[in-house]
């Protein structure tokens, strides 16, 4: 996909967020019932912190293009371009009636429209790019509280009663779609899908800031006898574990990724060439010492670093390539070990 229609998407995500801290900071200033005074300005703060996400997200758009996030982009913007469409509808139905009813109905119908799954997708893409700024935990919470709020208070109209607990649904919902698209179900590491578009684009930014990259290609020695010896069950579990270990072991910034089956592969961002030995040995001893529920665990590593010369989604490719071609060379040593071309 062009950087274009990102960009568009972006845009639009940003006007939605915008409008919702407008119109929520409206009703604070109308209402009269002080518990909904104060949930109404809590809201209009919430969003302002998802803003400071979409504003850093537009002002980077131009290092953006996520060629597989959408199947559909242009169909994307035409939904969001409806929502703040049906937004101003209900907020205009307000402004002439201010009631209680109304009120609700306008929240709802706007958290509802955020709840579309190009806003989610797009938290999970932009988060690793995006710095510290990472708006999916405090919109959970976000939600929560809404929906606490209007089942509350939509109990003076059984039908509001049911959308709060429909809104409930639904975001979950939507959540467990974004998952299985671009997360993996058993780790909680990004799957290979979700990889592939993230780190694609830490590959190109490396590139244009010309700041040294590494990629690990890691993998679990002899998983097939431990599925045989202990039982799939304890198969997971040794994958969960391993997950873990390098979740504990590499920084936030760093983007991890269960690549199939007993696999994994790490980007590092903005890494010095001497860290790179230094932070594979201390992913494979931790992984070593981890032994969950007491089965021993070894991991071979094959790490590739350094600048990117030419960027392409075939360059970086080859990148993973080379690592892999480094990791079957540990392998081939006797595995439990780490081959790298510091």
């Amino acid at each position: 996909m062009k950087s274009k229609p990102i960009k568009e998407i972006i845009s639009l995500c940003r006007r939605v967020n915008q409008r919702s801290i407008q119109i929520y900071t409206r009703l604070f200033q109308e209402e009269g019932v002080e518990e909904l005074k104060v949930i109404w300005g809590r809201m209009a703060e919430e969003e302002t912190i998802h803003a400071a996400f979409w504003n850093e997200a537009q002002k980077q758009h131009r290092e953006y293009t996520f060629p597989d996030i959408f199947d559909h982009p242009e169909r994307a913007k035409g939904k969001l371009e409806a929502v703040l469409g049906k937004i101003e509808v209900l907020f205009n139905r307000w402004e002439t009636k201010k009631t209680l009813e109304n009120a609700l109905i306008l929240a709802y119908r706007m958290e509802y429209h955020m709840l579309h799954p190009t806003f989610e997708r797009l938290f999970t893409a932009l988060k690793p790019l995006n710095g510290d700024t990472d708006p999916s935990d405090t919109y959970d919470r976000h939600m929560k509280r809404f929906m606490e709020m209007f089942i509350q208070y939509g109990r003076t109209t059984p039908e509001l009663e049911l959308l709060g607990e429909t809104l409930q649904s639904l975001w979950q919902r939507n959540k467990a779609l974004v998952d299985i698209a671009m997360i993996d179900g058993l780790t909680g590491l990004f799957n290979r899908r979700g990889f592939l578009i993230v780190a694609q684009e830490l590959f190109s930014l490396a590139h244009r800031k010309q700041e040294n990259i590494a990629i690990f290609m890691i993998d679990i020695d002899h998983f097939k006898k431990v599925n045989d010896r202990y039982g799939h069950p304890k198969g997971d579990i040794v994958l969960k574990s391993v997950a873990k270990s390098l979740k504990r072991a590499v920084r936030e910034s760093d983007v991890l990724c269960r690549y199939g089956g007993e696999e994994f592969v790490i980007l590092f961002p903005d890494i010095r060439t001497s860290a790179v030995p230094q932070m594979a040995e201390e992913i494979r001893k931790r992984v070593e010492k981890s032994r969950p529920e007491g089965i021993p665990v070894t991991i071979s590593i094959g790490a590739k670093q350094g600048l990117i010369q030419k960027n392409s989604h075939t360059r970086f490719l080859s990148w993973i390539s080379k690592a892999d071609e480094y990791l079957y060379k540990a392998k081939s040593r006797g595995r439990n070990c780490v081959v790298h071309d510091c």
